[in-house]
């Protein structure tokens, strides 16, 4: 065989086994480990992102509709390379002149010429106006990220009620906490292919699931309403250098709320910003007090509704009595000799609760009492609710049963009290408050509220008796005498309460004021409950808070058109 020939024979094995290598190589990567390789090229060429579902909307009425007082704000977080950062001081100025960062120039430069760091994170939220202007620059490491955060309008308005969203974007108090899982919606997942050129195309659908937007939750609160008594509240707060204020306006027929306010409040926007975490429990729903005498027309309609006394029913005051070696007395001392049971609410005697609480008897008394609920959540649509105290009254002492007829020695929340005294004013029914009207899905459709059935813990005869007893006391007593207290025009029905503040060992020289009220007092419309923490230079809940009642009652008359019961005291005005 001539070399030729063998060169050809060579070189022919060399092409075989070349091609025997090539083909064996494929069968390894396609048959043998075909489907890692394949597994590997998927995820190094499909994009699989999230979208982020929007937080439903927390809304409430205005007269015009609807609005909301928690949305969803999209904006930008501004991001710098500083791998590609040439001069970040001059970056700084022209960034500056924007007037919009919020961090100062050393922390930005600091952060613009950090070492081999392809991330720093300048500020959240900044504005589409802002990220195009600076987009113009066409600045190298600058780089923007979509987000998305909670915000609120309207301020501190509503914030014990609403609460805020943390950084864990979970909902943190009020309803953003209580109703955090209908409000958090679903985020949904899409499923791309990245091109060589990093262009993202959709694969089939492009969706392994949409996303669901949360559920808006409707308010009963209005707007109008809200805003004028967190005015008030203010207002005495800051008159009286109280440590807090509370409000709650409810129609006491339905349990609807219109308003609940407290102060201090909050700006939710910048929760970050408070130190005391006290200022975010809502003290309305939350927090317990001896209420004092806004008491007394709970046991006075416990004695009329039980036959124990009659409006005619009358005693003699001394002034002071002693139980159980302790002494009571009236707020003054005064003795007032034989008087009637208008009387007891008219001058706020203590002394006269304890007659009524003693010719029903303790068992009866506390019967009455724990029918009322002062001992039991209302269930309102708020989370932390706190419930009331009424232990004394397992007591066989008759000191605790004396003290508790005129609101010392029990305590409740001021929403259980609003509850209590709503049966005073609705004909002798217990209501559930509540201050959600509708959930709202994303999906459409909506869910009202199911309002419950009121039990029966009056009479509707007991309910009309104590409402004329606290017409009189407006129109003849509250705020110091005819007139201070009534709206011309209007009957309305109220009680003041004054109470010293519990401490260790017994009770302190500090106050807690209240007040509660209706009207139009033989058919209301609103509820209204007051509280004063720690007023200052003032003793009496009449000086504090009559006024303040009576501007917040001439409101809501005037706001919602509530026409007159007593028209004819404003033709006797009109003739003055």
């Amino acid at each position: 065989m001539n070399i030729a020939k063998k060169r050809i024979v060579w070189l022919t094995f060399a092409i075989i086994f070349v091609f025997v290598g090539i083909a064996s190589r494929i069968f390894w990567l396609q048959v043998v480990h075909g489907s890692w390789y394949e597994d590997r090229a998927g995820d190094q060429q499909e994009v699989t992102s999230i979208i982020e579902a929007d937080r439903g909307e927390v809304i409430v009425h205005e007269k015009d509709g609807l609005v909301p007082i928690a949305t969803t704000k999209r904006g930008w977080l501004f991001v710098v390379d500083p791998r590609y950062i040439e001069d970040a001081e001059g970056l700084y100025k022209k960034l500056d002149a924007l007037e919009f960062l919020e961090i100062d120039k050393d922390a930005f430069i600091t952060k613009a010429t950090k070492a081999d760091d392809p991330y720093e994170i300048i500020q959240h939220r900044v504005p589409h106006n802002i990220k195009r202007a600076i987009e113009e620059w066409d600045e190298a490491g600058v780089l923007f990220f979509e987000e998305n955060w909670r915000f609120y309008p309207a301020g501190d308005f509503a914030s014990h009620s609403i609460g805020f969203v943390g950084a864990s974007g979970k909902g943190q108090y009020g309803l953003e906490h209580y109703y955090n899982g209908e409000l958090l919606g679903r985020d949904g997942e899409f499923v791309g292919e990245k091109t060589l050129g990093g262009e993202i195309l959709r694969l089939g659908s492009g969706f392994i699931s949409a996303e669901e937007d949360g559920t808006n939750i409707v308010l009963t609160i209005d707007a109008g309403v809200q805003s004028y008594l967190e005015g008030v509240l203010e207002r005495v707060e800051n008159t009286y250098s109280a440590t807090s204020a509370g409000g709650i306006i409810i129609n006491p027929k339905t349990g609807r709320i219109l308003a609940l306010a407290a102060t201090p409040s909050y700006n939710p926007n910048s929760y970050g910003d408070i130190d005391n975490l006290a200022i975010f429990k809502n003290p309305l729903i939350e927090n317990l007090y001896e209420m004092g005498s806004v008491i007394k027309p709970l046991t006075m309609a416990a004695g009329l509704d039980s036959g124990a006394i009659t409006p005619e029913t009358t005693y003699v005051d001394r002034g002071r009595l002693e139980l159980n070696n302790a002494v009571i007395e009236n707020y003054d001392g005064k003795a007032r000799g034989r008087v009637d049971m208008q009387e007891i609410l008219s001058q706020s005697l203590n002394t006269g609760t304890v007659f009524i609480m003693e010719q029903m008897g303790k068992e009866t008394f506390r019967k009455y009492f724990k029918n009322y609920a002062l001992a039991e959540v209302t269930g309102i649509d708020l989370p932390n609710e706190a419930v009331g105290n009424l232990d004394n009254l397992e007591s066989t002492r008759d000191i605790e049963y004396a003290t508790a007829s005129f609101g010392q020695g029990i305590s409740m929340t001021p929403i259980e009290l609003a509850r209590a005294l709503s049966a005073v004013a609705n004909g002798g029914k217990l209501i559930e408050p509540y201050i959600v009207e509708e959930l709202q899905y994303s999906q459409g459709g909506s869910l009202p509220r199911k309002i419950s059935i009121p039990r029966r813990v009056l009479k509707e005869e007991t309910s009309k008796t104590v409402t004329r007893m606290l017409v009189e006391v407006v129109d003849t007593k509250l705020g110091g005498g005819p007139g201070k207290g009534n709206i011309p025009g209007y009957s309305v029905a109220a009680k003041t309460g004054t109470a010293q503040i519990a401490g260790r060992g017994g009770y302190t020289d500090e106050f807690m004021h209240t007040f509660f009220g209706y009207g139009p007092a033989y058919d209301p419309e609103f509820l209204v409950v007051f509280f004063l923490e720690k007023p200052r230079g003032v003793r009496y809940a009449s000086e504090t808070l009559t006024e303040p009642f009576r501007d917040m009652m001439k409101h809501l008359f005037s706001y919602f058109e509530i026409l007159p019961d007593r028209p004819h005291e404003l033709r006797v005005s009109n003739n003055d």
